[in-house]
């Protein structure tokens, strides 16, 4: 078979440009999957379906089948579940998770919120404790408030003794449960206590990675697969040998 000079030039040609185009193929940003998937959270919520969780005081859905997925974008420092007009629980994000990584939610039986970056802090610190409207609440013995829209907020002197527990009284005065009170809070920060939240039998928050453990902008570029080498390399071969005939 004989192939004019026209020819040969045309069919070099032809194989290069194909050549290039399986090249960048397998190069390409699109060819890591997965790579451009944001980070998400999930909040876990055990005390029923139908909850209402916003993040960053911004709605974002309710719960079903006990969770609820949030795209981390933006990312947040906390979460609130409420019932009605009613906060039952407010979560504190220490983590914002890598493009494809998952963030899990958990509720615990208290939450510590420190101070927001920049605020003026000193000796004082508070409780909040989410009890039943109407319950008045006792600090080893000493009355401290009654609880009202589900919570009652506590002053403490974070440099003096922590009080070891809380009792719930109710309006006729009888007692209607005893509990341990968490550590004192930092200076300037919070603690959220909850009594009446089913909460989790470990850390409050837990990540699951993503497939990959660098973010996406610093993602290597990934080299092409054993198909997609060989046939270049075919291609080039080929290319070679319409070029010595």
């Amino acid at each position: 078979m004989h192939l004019s000079a026209g020819g040969t030039g045309t069919g070099m040609k032809a194989f290069a440009c194909l050549a290039c185009v399986l090249l960048l193929a397998a190069t390409s940003p699109a060819a890591a999957a997965g790579a451009e998937e944001p980070g998400r959270y999930v909040v876990h919520w055990f005390n029923g379906d139908g909850a209402e969780v916003s993040f960053d005081g911004e709605y974002k859905g309710t719960i079903a089948g006990t969770e609820l997925a949030v795209a981390a974008n933006p990312p947040a420092r906390e979460y609130t579940v409420r019932k009605g007009d009613r906060p039952v629980y407010t979560g504190f994000i220490d983590r914002t998770p890598a493009a494809g990584e998952t963030v899990h939610l958990f509720p615990q039986r208290y939450q510590v919120e420190q101070p927001a970056p920049g605020a003026e802090v000193n000796e004082t610190g508070w409780y909040r404790i989410y009890r039943n409207d109407g319950e008045g609440i006792y600090f080893d013995d000493t009355f401290v408030g009654v609880v009202e829209s589900g919570v009652l907020r506590v002053a403490v002197d974070t440099t003096l003794p922590p009080p070891q527990e809380f009792v719930c009284r109710g309006e006729d005065g009888w007692t209607m449960s005893r509990h341990h009170l968490p550590p004192l809070p930092p200076p300037g920060g919070t603690v959220h206590v909850y009594t009446s939240v089913q909460s989790a039998p470990h850390a409050s928050v837990q990540v699951t990675p993503g497939t990959s453990s660098l973010p996406t902008e610093a993602a290597p570029t990934p080299l092409p697969g054993p198909g997609t080498a060989g046939a270049i390399a075919g291609l080039l071969i080929a290319a070679g040998r319409l070029r010595k005939r």
